[in-house]
This record gives C-alpha cells, structure tokens and sequence, in this order.
C-alpha cells in the first residue's frame, strides 16, 4: 500500500471519529486537564464506591501511542513461512491460525509456568517469531497461557496477534494456536493518550459501569478500530481494555474505551471500503 493510500484510509478513518464523538463534545470539555478535573474526577470516584463499585489504584498518568495498520498473516504469509522451521510438533495452518500439538507435553510447574514458556519462545524451532509476543497476565487462566503480540512496547488485544498455549490436567503444555498480525505501519505520530483514572471515570459516567461490581483491570493495550478493504489491513488504536466483574452474579465484562478520544468502542470494528482508492 503506498503513503497515499494510507492518507485516504485516515481521512475516512477520522470521519467516522467524527461521527462517534460529536454527541460527546459538550461532556467531554468537562475533562479538560485541569485541577477542575481532577476534582470532577474524584467526585466521580467518591459516587462509584458510594454505588459499591470498587476499584484499585487509579493512575492519572497520560502515556502515548499511535494510530498503527497491520494485516492478519494468511496463506502464504510470514507465519505460514516462518513454520516450516519448527521441529518435535504436528502443526497446521487454516485461514490465518496455526494449531500446533507437541510431540511430546513440556513438563511446568505453578511456580515456573511462565519462565519455562519463555524460554521456549525463544527457541525459533519450537515457536515461530516468540520474540514478538509477550506474556498476558489479564488473559491467561490455570487452563490457558496466552501472549499477546507487542505493537510499539503495548500488547495487541486481538485475535490477530496472540499466542495460546493450552495446560492439561498434569500441568504440562501440550501444544499452542498462534496468529500473527503482519505488514505492520505506523500511520501517524506519536499522540497522548487520557489515563487509566479518566477511562474509568469515563465509562462511569456514560452508565457502562454497574452498581455492586468491581474493576478488576484495567490495561493501556491496542485493539482494532476498523478494518479495510485495501490489502485487509486493520487500523489499531490504543485502548483502555477495563474487565469488570458483578459481585451478585459474578458476570465478568470487557469494556473498550479509545484512549485517544475517550469514545467507547464497538465489539464488532466498522469496516471501510477503501477499493476505489486503489488507483489514486
């Protein structure tokens, strides 16, 4: 795809930003960093305990990331290609997802799960591009060890770039599917992003947060915005990933909040049909 292209892609991109963040425009004045804010913000978080939700530590740092382009590796693609090296495993590769079986189970224990997987990362005939992935406290259970891809020192929360190694009764790890998220560009500069607190306080106030719950993370990672129909590239932005847990019921929810304009994001990404920018 060359600069051009990539230019058009953004301006519609920002047109449905548009969209999405006009009706918040008025409320949103009323985060303009200030000690204004911050008092807003902590009334707002002296209103969430007094509706018994609970939170940890709320950081007020603003971080940065950037607007980022990337395709899921296919038929054909880097994954596929690099998994001709692996060794002591039956592996295969459909529709962008590789599901490998180890010859023989790797041995862990509780105390050594993730030391002992990252050390296999490391080996390039066990696990193809490891050095790419990083271990995902947040998404992993005593069943599923999962590594998310890292995009400019952030994990990529999506299917597109992660890899799942599955732990079987006798604490041993069996195999793993991996994806990768290939073609990757940096589309803009470096922009600030809101904090963890305002993304919180945010969602709160936009009635997304239930009474009698809690906060049980909440992680700066990049997550997919839209996609497109120029070479299947997606756009990824930063985003506050925020897992809440119902204490009556126990139902655990993911939030996504864009962490460059505060708006909360879809479960399913909007797509943008960008073919007739194919010859401009």
């Amino acid at each position: 795809m060359n600069f051009k292209r990539i230019q058009w892609i953004f301006i519609l991109a920002f047109l449905l930003f548009d969209i999405f963040v006009g009706s918040s425009l008025i409320l949103e004045t009323r985060f303009t960093v200030s000690n204004g804010q911050q008092n807003r913000q902590s009334a707002v978080l002296k209103e969430m305990r007094n509706d018994s939700i609970n939170y940890g530590n709320l950081s007020n740092k603003q971080q940065t990331g950037y607007y980022i382009a990337g395709k899921r590796s296919t038929d054909g693609g880097i994954l596929e290609q690099e998994s001709d090296k692996l060794h002591n495993q039956n592996f295969r590769f459909t529709s962008g997802t590789l599901t490998s079986e180890f010859d023989k189970p790797i041995k862990v224990s509780a105390d050594n799960t993730v030391q002992r997987i990252n050390r296999l990362l490391k080996n390039k005939k066990m696990v193809s591009l490891g050095d790419h992935y990083r271990y995902n406290k947040e998404l992993s259970d005593k069943n599923t060890i999962v590594y998310t891809q890292v995009l400019e020192d952030k994990p990529l929360i999506s299917n597109d770039g992660q890899i799942r190694f599955r732990i079987n009764s006798d604490h041993e790890v069996t195999g793993y599917t991996q994806t990768y998220l290939q073609d990757v560009e940096v589309l803009r500069q470096r922009s600030n992003t809101i904090s963890q607190r305002r993304a919180i306080t945010w969602l709160y106030k936009h009635n997304q947060i239930p009474n009698n719950s809690r906060i049980r993370w909440a992680t700066l990672s990049y997550s997919k915005l839209l996609n497109t129909t120029t070479d299947d590239k997606s756009v990824y932005v930063p985003t506050w990933i925020v897992e809440i847990k119902t204490k009556n019921s126990g139902a655990i929810q993911q939030l996504q909040v864009n962490a460059f304009n505060s708006t909360v994001m879809k479960e399913t990404p909007d797509s943008v049909n960008t073919n007739s920018l194919n010859n401009k």
